[in-house]
C-alpha cells in the first residue's frame, strides 16, 4: 500500500447472479463486524428495492438506488453519491458495494481506480453451483454471469455438492478466472427459510435453453403491489409453471393463511419462504425475466393475484 493509500476508504464489491446469496452474505459481514462508520451501497434490479429491506443495518449513509443497474448509471447516480458520501464530515471508513444481479462488477470497482478517496480491496462474487450448467450455456445469463466470475478477486460458491459435481463445476471456474481465490461455502440461507424445490434442475435448464432469447429482446423486469392476501399454494404454482421464463422474483406478501408478512424469494428454480422483517410493511413483490410473451403473462397473472382476481389458467 501506497503512502497515499492509506488515507484511502477500502471499497469492497460484492456481485453475482439474480438469487446468488450477495445479501446473506452482506448480512454476515455486517453480523460479524464492519469497519465503524462503512457506507452500505445497496442496487436493486427494478423500482423497488427489497434487498435494502433485508440488510441488517441502518444509517442515514445508507444509499437506496432504485432506477436501474448500477453499472448503468457509473456517469450519475452511484458516482455522485459516493463523491457526497465521502465528503462528509466523518467520511466512510470503508464502502460496500452490493451489485445488481446483472451488473458487471468490473465496471463499479473502476470507481475506485478513478477515485482520491477510494482503493479497491476486494471484488466478490457469490456463485450458485447448483446453476452453473444452466448459465454456461445460456445464450441470455451467460456473458454476463461470466464477467461477473471473470471480474472477482473471490469466488465465493454455494448450492454445490457431489450430486451436482462439485469438482467439475469448481475446475470450469477456475478456467474462466485463474487468479481469484476460490472457496466452497455453504447454503448461504437463514436457518428460518424454507425452501421448496420447484422442478428438476435438469428439466429447469431444458425449459430456459429452448427459449429464444434473440426473439424475447434480453431482460424484462415488473415491480408489483400485492395489496390483497394470496393463497399461499397459488403462488407457488404461478411461479412454477413459468419458470422458464421467471430467473429471480422476490418481495413481501401477506399470505391467507399466515398471520404475518412474508418474504418470498424464487431463483434457480427454488422458492424460499420467511417472516419478513417487522420493520417490513408493504406487500410488494419484484420479477425479472426473460421479456416476451410468456413473462408478460406471468406478471398479468400475478398481478390478478395480487388484486384478489382469479390468476386464470397459468
Amino acid at each position: 500500500m501506497t503512502r497515499s493509500d492509506a488515507i484511502k476508504a477500502p471499497l469492497i464489491v460484492i456481485g453475482g447472479f439474480l438469487g446468488a446469496g450477495k445479501t446473506t452474505y452482506l448480512n454476515t459481514l455486517i453480523r460479524e463486524g464492519i469497519p465503524e462508520n462503512s457506507l452500505i451501497v445497496i442496487n436493486d434490479f427494478g423500482d423497488i428495492n427489497i434487498d435494502a429491506e433485508l440488510i441488517d443495518y441502518r444509517d442515514d449513509q445508507m444509499i437506496q438506488l432504485t432506477n436501474g443497474c448500477i453499472c448503468c448509471t457509473l456517469g450519475g447516480t452511484l458516482a455522485e453519491q459516493l463523491a457526497k458520501a465521502m465528503r462528509l464530515k466523518s467520511s466512510p471508513e470503508a464502502v460496500f458495494i452490493e451489485t445488481s444481479g446483472v451488473a458487471d462488477p468490473a465496471r463499479i470497482a473502476d470507481i475506485a481506480r478513478l477515485s482520491h478517496r477510494l482503493v479497491l480491496k476486494e471484488v466478490v462474487c457469490l456463485v450458485d453451483g447448483s446453476q452453473i450448467n444452466t448459465h454456461r450455456h445460456d445464450p441470455l445469463t451467460g456473458d454476463t454471469w461470466r464477467a461477473q466470475i471473470q471480474s472477482a478477486t473471490q469466488l465465493l460458491v454455494n448450492r454445490l455438492s457431489v450430486a451436482n459435481d462439485a469438482d467439475i463445476w469448481l475446475s470450469e471456474l477456475r478456467l474462466l478466472n485463474a487468479t481469484a481465490i476460490i472457496h466452497k461455502m455453504g447454503k448461504l440461507v437463514c436457518p428460518s427459510t424454507n425452501e421448496r424445490p420447484t422442478e428438476a434442475a435438469a428439466v429447469l435448464s431444458a425449459r430456459a435453453l429452448s427459449h429464444d432469447a434473440t426473439t424475447a429482446g434480453g431482460w424484462q423486469t415488473a415491480s408489483l403491489a400485492m395489496p390483497v392476501a394470496v393463497e399461499f399454494e397459488r403462488l407457488h404454482a404461478l411461479l412454477t409453471d413459468y419458470g422458464d421464463v421467471l430467473l429471480r422474483a422476490k418481495g413481501f406478501v401477506c399470505c391467507r393463511d399466515r398471520q404475518v408478512r412474508w418474504l418470498l424469494q424464487f431463483s434457480g428454480g427454488r422458492l424460499s419462504s420467511q417472516p419478513a422483517p417487522s420493520r417490513t410493511r408493504r406487500c410488494q413483490l419484484v420479477c425479472i425475466g426473460r421479456a416476451g410473451k410468456r413473462f408478460e403473462e406471468l406478471v398479468s397473472a400475478l398481478s390478478r393475484l395480487g388484486q384478489g382476481a382469479a390468476a386464470g389458467a397459468t
